[in-house]
């Protein structure tokens, strides 16, 4: 079996859906190929641009974008682009009706300071309303509320170490535990669970019931993220409004219902730009001609013979944790396109003895330059319609910079407008 297409997206994680919405901005014909639904689906759903610097918590991730080593994917786009991405995937949010936010001081776009379920402080960029905290740190009376059978959040360890820290020195921290909404033989919960059950009428009155009892004596209420499973700026701006209380969601382990909120939106606006989406699909073959991909393979059940024609392809497929690059004791390797991946020196450790520390293999990916094309050591593009988003590409630690997201919605979105710059060039060639 043939599919044809001017642009080939592989991968549907944040990079990939980015990449796609980007060329299919341009006017091309675009495809999604992915084996799964990335790391988006288990996120918090926030947009981390950069919240931490050699060790340091970052509050104007712009200041200090200009310091990042020359490799480092920000550095290879420019400031400029990057905050290009970052406005067309806010129109995207936008359009969509979903409030995801900045914060501000001085006249300056700042990262904002997140509560998290185990009581520490994470910064990040753009947000959604359910977790704007700039009401928070001026509440005097503050509510942690768990519920029953939701063994993701303890109250009071959240409580206990949020009162630890200087942000809150004049505030006072208390906890409760919620009625479940579910009968006593439900099986235990998850935040999953209960924002979806927030998502109907009879949740949402469960809700409003259950913290009205609260709301007069307290400032802020923190709760897990349930205000639903559906991006959703009415539900959370009425509960505040009919509560006159400020309601904030903490950051939780997965099951990420923010990411779920978030992939919703990007799934959504790629079905109505008539994006095709195929599915559980694992590509594990190229066809070269020198320096051009002709198409790639696939082996799915009962279709083993799956090619797909493409102008141009973006490489999204994500890192080592994400299957993009494999990895032995001797070797990492890209094994589509057969990339060659800027790895560790030879006897350099891996790991480093501090698990919180930033991992040398966590660099690991492949090299690109300034457009996006795969290089070799060299510095010599090896192929010229392929074009490599986010975690596929090296030169970055995501999770100690807190910089995941970021570098996705700004790699994606310009590997996407050159492939479709790549692919208009064919088709009038």
């Amino acid at each position: 079996m043939q599919i044809k297409t001017d642009v080939l997206v592989i991968g549907s994680g944040m990079a990939g859906l980015t990449a796609a919405l980007a060329a299919a901005s341009n006017g091309c014909q675009v495809t999604i190929a992915a084996s799964g639904a990335g790391a988006l689906a288990i996120s918090s759903g926030c947009i981390d641009l950069l919240g931490q610097f050699q060790g340091q918590e970052v509050s104007d991730p712009w200041e200090v974008m200009s310091k990042l080593p020359p490799t480092h994917p920000y550095a290879l786009l420019g400031c400029q682009r990057v905050a290009q991405a970052l406005d067309s995937f806010q129109a995207i949010l936008s359009r969509r009706q979903a409030a995801y936010l900045v914060a501000q001081k001085d006249g300056k776009k700042i990262n904002s300071r997140l509560p998290t379920i185990v009581g520490t402080l994470k910064p990040s960029y753009l947000i959604p309303q359910s977790l704007d905290s700039s009401k928070l740190f001026s509440a005097r009376q503050v509510l942690v509320a768990g519920i029953e059978g939701l063994r993701d959040l303890s109250p009071k360890l959240c409580a206990h170490e949020l009162a630890q820290l200087p942000e809150f020195s004049q505030s006072k921290f208390s906890t409760t535990l919620l009625p479940s909404p579910f009968s006593q033989t439900h099986r235990g919960l998850s935040s999953l669970d209960l924002a979806r059950r927030v998502s109907n009428p009879e949740g949402q009155q469960w809700l409003e019931t259950c913290l009205g009892r609260f709301a007069g004596a307290y400032d802020a209420i923190l709760v897990p993220p349930i205000l639903g499973i559906s991006a959703s700026e009415h539900l959370v701006s009425a509960l505040r409004e009919k509560l006159h209380c400020h309601i904030q969601e903490l950051l939780t382990i997965p099951p990420g219902v923010g990411g779920i909120r978030l992939r919703e939106i990007l799934v959504n606006e790629a079905r109505e730009r008539n994006i095709r989406s195929i599915e559980n699909v694992r590509l594990n073959r190229s066809c070269l001609s020198g320096q051009h991909c002709e198409y790639v393979a696939a082996h799915q059940e009962r279709e083993e013979n799956l090619r797909f024609y493409a102008k141009s392809f973006v490489l999204a497929t994500g890192g080592i944790l994400g299957g993009g690059l494999w990895t032995t004791p001797d070797h990492i390797t890209e094994e589509l396109f057969d990339l060659p991946v800027a790895s560790l020196p030879e006897g350099q450790a891996r790991t480093s003895p501090d698990v919180l520390a930033s991992h040398p293999i966590s660099q690991a990916g492949l090299r690109v330059d300034s457009c996006l094309h795969p290089i070799d050591a060299q510095g010599q593009r090896c192929l010229d319609n392929v074009f490599v988003a986010g975690r596929s590409i090296g030169g970055y630690d995501p999770a100690d910079e807190k910089s995941g997201f970021g570098v996705a919605i700004a790699t994606g979105w310009h590997a996407g407008l050159m492939a479709a710059e790549v692919a208009g060039l064919e088709s009038r060639s």
